[in-house]
């Protein structure tokens, strides 16, 4: 895979894992998760989704 291709995956799981962590999916605070995080993007820093992602797991559910 290539870098973007890692980076694309890295940042699904990201979601993936913010919804599934959830339990009770609720879907505004999901979006605005998702709106910040492509804010941040968009604004040009860098993100470390597979830090973020295993934060994401362990956190208590």
């Amino acid at each position: 895979m290539s870098t973007y291709e890692v980076g694309a995956f890295e940042a699904l799981e990201w979601a993936w894992n913010l919804l599934r962590v959830q339990g009770d999916v609720n879907v505004e605070d999901a979006t605005k998760h998702i709106q910040e995080m492509l804010f941040t993007l968009g604004s040009g820093t860098q993100v470390n989704f597979r830090q973020r992602t295993g934060a994401l797991r362990a956190s208590p559910q």
